[in-house]
């Protein structure tokens, strides 16, 4: 019987170890998981923000599409290279008056939200000739339209406030103008 007990107690720290080593590889498993979870919902996440920002800038090149048919002199009034942002009233720009900001913190899309929308012109682009060759005369260029719009999330860097973004970018010209009855 002294032989057994021997035996037994020999063991004693085998399974001690088995037990920790089953512990340890379980906690390995349990954090990997974890971890696979958390970053597929980041992802989905950002897939949801990244679809929203798009829809946003859509509506945003809409609303500029709306003051181009209501009125070119009103599209080609708006200065070049300057920031406008395009907040919730419709088919009303506003410069962005605070240096060093953004639209969010001016007017938010939407009212409360994380996305900042803004617009750009450049009056008379050689990008935007009628006949696309960047040679037309300065008369017959139209206006070249960048509606970008930004957010942050988690993964943006420390000091970096708005750092994704969808842009989008068309030209619009007097020469498809609606005619009025």
């Amino acid at each position: 019987m002294k032989k057994q007990k021997n035996l037994f107690r020999g063991e004693e720290g085998q399974t001690i170890l088995e037990i920790l080593l089953a512990f340890g590889v379980s906690v390995l498993v349990l954090s990997a998981i974890i971890l696979g979870i958390i970053t597929s919902l980041n992802n989905a996440q950002y897939a949801k923000n990244q679809g929203l920002a798009n829809s946003y800038a859509q509506e945003g090149m809409a609303v500029i599409r709306q003051i181009k048919d209501s009125s070119w002199t009103t599209l080609s009034s708006y200065t070049s290279n300057t920031a406008y942002c395009l907040g919730q009233n419709p088919m009303e720009l506003v410069i962005l008056a605070l240096p060093n900001k953004n639209c969010k913190e001016q007017s938010p899309v939407p009212v409360g939200g994380i996305f900042s929308r803004e617009v750009k012109f450049d009056q008379g682009s050689s990008d935007c000739c009628p006949d696309n060759t960047q040679t037309c005369a300065v008369i017959d260029r139209g206006s070249r339209v960048t509606v970008r719009v930004s957010w942050a999330d988690n993964k943006c860097p420390i000091g970096t406030p708005l750092c994704h973004n969808v842009t989008l970018i068309t030209c619009f010209s007097n020469t498809d103008q609606k005619q009025v009855p």
